[in-house]
C-alpha cells in the first residue's frame, strides 16, 4: 500500500495534479501519526456535539449552548496533567488556563475569530480511557474540511474515526446526509449518533434510528451503527454503550483500524487519480485545436466561471434582501403587543413596590426595565432562534444544492465528452450562529429632573410618575425588538456572505482543476498509459478487466 502511496504522489508530481499531491501528503502524514487516532465529531449546530464530547470527559470542558467559531478545530487528547495550548494563525503558541477557552472558540467572545486562533489543543487526565484517541471537535464541518483556506488546513483528509451527531429535533436534514456521505468517503469507521433522544419517546426513537439506517444505507451503500444520546443520561447508560461498543474497540485494535483507514483513503485517491489520468489520455493524440474544441463542449456558457459567479451572487443577494423583511414580520408581528403588555403590567406590580425620593424611584425602574427587557429578549430570541436559523438555513441549503448541480452538470459533459467518470465529492456550507443583542433602555427621564427629587412632592405626584414611566414602555420594547432585528439581520446576512464566498471558492477551484487538467499536456499517450498500468496493477481484478477495454492501447 505504501508502494501505491509513491506511485500516485510521483504520478501527482510529474502530471502537476495538485488537489491529488496534497490529498497524498495528507495521507503519509496520516501513516506517520500513529500514536493516536482521531476521532471526528461531526454535526450540525446544536445537534449536541459538544454535550457528547464532554459526556466522554465526564466533565463540561467545551461551551454547550453556543456555537465555537467555525474555523477553530479543538483537538482533545490524555495527559497526565491539565494543558491548553492555543496556536494563531501566525504559528504561535501560548498556553492558557481551560476556564479561559470560551474567550478564544465561541462566537460571543472572538466574534469573527479576531483573535486569529488556528487550533486548540486540550490535554486532560479525564481522557486516560481513550489514551490512544484523540477527540476532534469540528465547530464548521463543511468546506473547512474539504478545501484549504489560510484559517484552516485540510483535516478532512485525515480523520481516522467518525461520529455524525444527528439531533432527534430534526432528523436527518439533506446536510446531514451530505455530512455522512463525505465522512463515509474518508473512513469506514463512521457511526451515527441520534441525540436530544429524551425529546421523543422510546418506541418514536426505536422509529427515528431504523430511518436513519435505511437512509443512511440507500444514500452510501452502507450500514451504519446508530447510537441514542441524550444530556440527560444521569447514569451514564448512553456513553458506555458508545464507549464499549466504538471507542474501546478503537483503542484495543488501533494498529488495524488505522491500517483500514488508511486503505480506504487509498483506494478513494486512486480512483480519483485513475479519472484524471484517464481525462488525459483522452486529450493526450488531440491537437491544440481539438483539445480546445473538446474543451468548449465541456465549459459551456453555463459552466463558465463568470456566469456562475453572478448565478451565486443572485441567490446570495436575493436572501440578504428578504431577511430583515422576514424577521421584522415574524417577531413583529408575533411579539411587539404582547411584550408591550407584559411589560406594562409588570411594571405597575413592581412600582408599587418601590419607595424613596424620585432619584431612587427612576433609578429603580432603569434597573428593572434593563433586567427585564433582558429576560423578555432573551425568551423571544430562543422562541424565534429556530426561524431565524431556518432564514439562514434555507439560503445555504439553496447554496448547496446549486454547487451540487454544478458539480453534476459538469462531472456529465467531462462523460459525455471524454467517457470519463470521476468519483463522487460533496460539498456543503454551514449554519453559523446567531449573536443576541445588547440591551439598550433609556434614562427614566432626558433631563436631570429627577436631581430635583426635593422640589418634588412624590407623595402627590406619585401617579403622575408613574403614567409617565409605563407611557415608555411601548417605546422600549419596540426599540429593542427593533434591534434584535437587526443584529439578526446583520449575522444572518454576514453568514449568507461567508457561504456564498466558500461556494464561490469551491466552484472557482474546481474550474480550475479541470481547465488545467484540459489545457495542459504534460506526457504523450505510452506514458500516460504506463502511470494508468501501474495504479491498475493495485486495483481489483474485475476493476481491471473493465479498465483494459476503456483504455488499453490495442496491440
Amino acid at each position: 500500500m505504501q508502494d501505491l502511496l509513491t506511485t500516485i504522489r510521483n504520478i501527482a508530481v510529474k502530471q502537476d495534479f495538485q488537489g491529488i499531491l496534497k490529498e497524498a501528503n495528507d495521507l503519509k502524514q496520516f501513516t506517520q501519526s500513529n500514536q493516536w487516532l482521531d476521532v471526528v465529531i461531526l454535526g450540525q449546530f446544536k445537534a449536541g456535539k459538544s454535550s457528547l464530547i464532554n459526556s466522554f470527559l465526564k466533565r463540561d470542558v467545551l461551551p454547550v449552548g453556543v456555537l465555537p467559531v467555525t474555523a477553530i478545530i479543538t483537538r482533545l487528547v490524555y495527559a497526565p496533567q491539565v494543558k491548553a495550548v492555543i496556536t494563531r494563525l501566525d504559528g504561535s503558541k501560548f498556553e492558557i488556563p481551560l476556564d479561559e477557552l470560551s474567550a478564544y472558540v465561541t462566537e460571543k467572545e472572538n466574534p469573527e475569530n479576531k483573535k486569529e486562533v488556528y487550533l486548540v489543543d486540550i490535554e486532560l487526565p479525564e481522557l486516560k480511557d481513550f489514551e490512544k484517541l484523540r477527540l476532534i471537535d469540528t465547530p464548521g464541518l463543511g468546506s473547512a474540511f474539504k478545501h484549504n483556506t489560510t484559517v484552516t488546513e485540510n483535516w478532512f483528509n485525515r480523520i481516522g474515526a467518525a461520529f455524525v451527531v444527528i439531533s432527534a429535533a430534526q432528523p436527518l436534514s439533506e446536510n446531514d446526509q451530505e455530512v455522512i456521505k463525505t465522512a463515509a468517503e474518508q473512513s469506514p469507521e463512521v457511526y451515527l449518533v441520534l441525540s436530544k433522544t429524551d425529546l421523543l419517546s422510546k418506541a418514536e426513537v426505536d422509529e427515528v434510528m431504523d430511518f436513519l439506517k435505511a437512509k443512511s444505507l440507500e444514500a452510501t451503500g452502507r450500514d451504519f451503527r446508530v447510537f441514542p444520546y441524550s444530556i440527560k443520561d444521569s447514569v451514564g447508560k448512553f456513553r458506555t454503550q458508545i464507549q464499549t461498543t466504538v471507542m474501546d474497540h478503537l483503542s484495543r485494535h488501533l494498529a488495524e483500524t488505522q491500517q483500514n483507514i488508511f486503505s480506504h483513503k487509498l483506494t478513494h485517491l486512486r480512483s480519483l487519480t485513475q479519472s484524471y489520468l484517464e481525462i488525459r489520455l483522452n486529450l493526450a493524440s488531440k491537437k491544440d485545436s481539438e483539445r480546445q474544441a473538446l474543451k468548449n463542449k465541456i465549459l459551456d456558457e453555463q459552466l463558465k466561471l463568470n456566469f456562475i459567479q453572478k448565478e451565486l451572487g443572485y441567490i446570495a443577494q436575493s436572501y440578504e434582501n428578504s431577511t430583515r423583511d422576514e424577521l421584522e414580520k415574524e417577531i413583529l408581528g408575533n411579539h411587539l403587543e404582547p411584550l408591550r403588555g407584559l411589560l406594562i403590567k409588570e411594571f405597575h406590580s413592581e412600582y408599587d413596590k418601590w419607595s424613596g425620593n424620585l432619584y431612587k424611584i427612576s433609578r429603580n425602574y432603569e434597573k428593572w426595565l434593563k433586567e427585564n427587557m433582558a429576560k423578555r429578549l432573551d425568551d423571544i430570541e430562543k422562541k424565534e432562534h429556530d426561524f431565524a436559523n431556518n432564514l439562514l438555513s434555507k439560503s445555504q441549503e439553496h447554496l448547496n444544492n446549486y454547487t451540487t448541480h454544478f458539480r453534476e452538470r459538469l462531472n456529465h459533459r467531462i462523460y459525455e465528452v471524454l467517457h470519463v467518470l470521476l468519483p463522487e465529492e460533496e460539498f456543503q456550507v454551514e449554519v453559523e450562529p446567531l449573536e443576541k443583542p445588547d440591551i439598550i433602555t433609556s434614562w427614566a427621564f432626558e433631563s436631570h429632573v429627577d436631581l430635583l427629587w426635593f422640589l418634588i412632592p412624590m407623595k402627590l405626584l406619585r401617579n403622575v410618575f408613574r403614567k409617565s414611566f409605563a407611557s415608555q414602555l411601548p417605546n422600549e420594547a419596540e426599540k429593542n425588538l427593533r434591534r434584535l432585528i437587526s443584529i439578526l439581520t446583520k449575522n444572518i446576512n454576514m453568514a449568507i456572505g461567508k457561504s456564498h464566498g466558500e461556494a464561490l471558492t469551491y466552484v472557482t477551484s474546481k474550474l480550475e482543476s479541470i481547465e488545467n487538467l484540459l489545457d495542459e499536456q504534460h506526457s504523450g499517450e505510452d506514458e500516460i498509459r504506463t502511470y494508468l498500468n501501474q495504479l491498475l496493477a493495485y486495483a481489483p481484478n474485475a476493476e481491471k478487466e473493465k479498465s483494459a477495454k476503456t483504455w488499453k492501447k490495442k496491440p
